[in-house]
């Protein structure tokens, strides 16, 4: 496999070792460990190429420790060739899961966003809730059927797709921030990039973003095994991006 196919993986997934870090900051000693791991798998892919996966389990690393299990997969539903990047996928299992795509400044000062990218990041986000929340289109269904309010249904809203934007202050300071999705496409509205001051010291600081998940305030419900790899196959397969996904098991005593 030629350097260039390989490149964007390896690069979101160098910028994705920061968030990955900030939420395994209170699994000490964890970020050293995946760290390490996800440049051996970046070396892996560089110099060997992509492996098939097979039966959906794609490459699995497991840290088995005596408060957590923590286990990580890759999923990609194309060739090698055909990986464009590298969005990260982390889940506090049976609990939250939360979707993140990385993005650096350019050094023009302008942000570029994929449009289609952004659509099916929302779009991942409904999916996840209707999984979640199958009695919904059921409510739905009912009212158009019979055009009388069923009985109500709680209904949570639930964030759980976001971008981390890396972004260069006037003094060169390095400043990250995450935004929902939403956030970003109300912002883009029709254009494809925009200039960093529309999102510099904005959005959830790395100490809130870290808070905020593991208090459960964000993120969307986790899901059954099955049924996350077969929407994170489909959005692999539809985008073209690889996903990593990190999976923490907190073990009860």
């Amino acid at each position: 496999m030629r350097r260039e196919e390989s490149a964007p993986f390896i690069d979101d997934v160098l910028m994705l070792i920061s968030p990955l870090t900030l939420l395994l900051q209170s699994l000490d000693p964890e970020p050293e460990f995946v760290k390490k791991y996800l440049e051996d798998l970046c070396r892996r892919i560089k110099e060997e190429g992509w492996v098939e996966q097979t039966e959906e389990k794609g490459w699995v690393k497991s840290f088995q420790r005596e408060k957590y299990h923590l286990k990580i997969a890759l999923i990609h539903a194309r060739k090698g060739e055909y990986v464009t990047g590298a969005d990260l996928v982390f889940e506090l299992k049976d609990k939250k899961i939360v979707f993140i795509q990385s993005k650096k400044v350019s050094t023009n000062g302008r942000i570029s966003f994929d449009r289609f990218q952004l659509f099916k990041m929302i779009e991942l986000e409904k999916l996840l809730q209707l999984h979640y929340f199958p009695d919904i289109c059921a409510y739905c269904l009912a009212y158009r059927l019979t055009n009388e309010i069923p009985p109500k249904i709680p209904i949570t809203t639930c964030k759980g797709t976001f971008y981390h934007l890396i972004m260069t202050e006037d003094l060169g300071q390095i400043q990250e921030r995450f935004f929902h999705s939403s956030e970003i496409s109300s912002v883009l509205g029709n254009r494809k990039s925009v200039r960093q001051s529309e999102f510099l010291h904005y959005g959830l600081d790395n100490n809130d973003f870290e808070k905020m998940f593991w208090e459960c305030q964000i993120g969307c419900p986790d899901l059954d095994e099955h049924n996350k790899r077969e929407l994170l196959y489909f959005y692999s397969l539809c985008t073209g991006r690889a996903v990593l996904l990190l999976n923490v098991e907190m073990v009860e005593k």
